[in-house]
């Protein structure tokens, strides 16, 4: 069931190459350049100062940063034949919390493509989590384990279908295609971060099942 989701690295340079664009913005750059008369068109509709762009951008990037090195932890994990389910939590409301809370920054840096293809991989692990935790065929992740990784992923995966429709990446067809059945999350974040923070899981999971 583990395998990479991460982004490539020239997604990570389109972030660090926006922060420069505004950067220039705050140094008196020329405004006939496209991608800074761009910012500066943005912070006017919002209605902000470039400065105050510039520092959200800053924390957009961080988050996302952040949760790359999450990411990097779950995969590695994995690669060894160990789940980590308290990195895949906080990576999945980092992602979640990136689309919904920077979503000017987020369709800029990721673009329409990207979205999409992100949406159908997330769905595709979605799907693989399931099957698994139907069939348990992955003996090296436990019942209670899948069980996280499901309901975390519900999360993440009801933000970016809504992006994808949003921006027109994918439509309502497309999606209904995939028989995902209802995502509707049935656990919190605080829930999950706390689940895959013990240890006493026959307990917990007697619970829950």
């Amino acid at each position: 069931m583990l395998h990479t989701f991460t982004f490539p690295q020239e997604m990570i340079d389109s972030i660090q190459e926006r922060i420069e664009v505004l950067e220039r913005c705050l140094n008196n750059a020329n405004p006939q350049d496209e991608a800074i008369a761009e910012m500066i068109e943005l912070a006017n509709s919002r209605q902000v100062s470039l400065s105050q762009l510039t520092e959200e951008f800053k924390q957009f990037r961080e988050k996302f940063l952040r949760s790359m090195k999450l990411c990097k932890i779950f995969i590695e994990k994995g690669t060894q034949g160990q789940v980590v389910p308290l990195a895949f939590v906080r990576y999945n409301f980092l992602q979640k919390e990136i689309v919904e809370e920077y979503w000017d920054f987020f369709i800029r840096v990721f673009k329409i493509e990207t979205i999409k293809k992100q949406t159908i991989q997330r769905i595709d692990l979605y799907q693989l989590t399931k099957n698994e935790d139907k069939f348990g065929s992955d003996k090296n992740v436990e019942k209670y384990v899948l069980y996280i990784l499901l309901e975390t992923q519900k999360h993440l995966l009801q933000t970016l279908i809504k992006a994808s429709l949003r921006v027109n990446a994918l439509t309502e067809e497309e999606i209904n295609t995939f028989n995902l059945g209802d995502i509707t999350p049935q656990v919190s974040e605080t829930m999950l971060i706390s689940l895959a923070s013990t240890e006493k899981w026959d307990y917990v999971y007697k619970k829950l099942a």
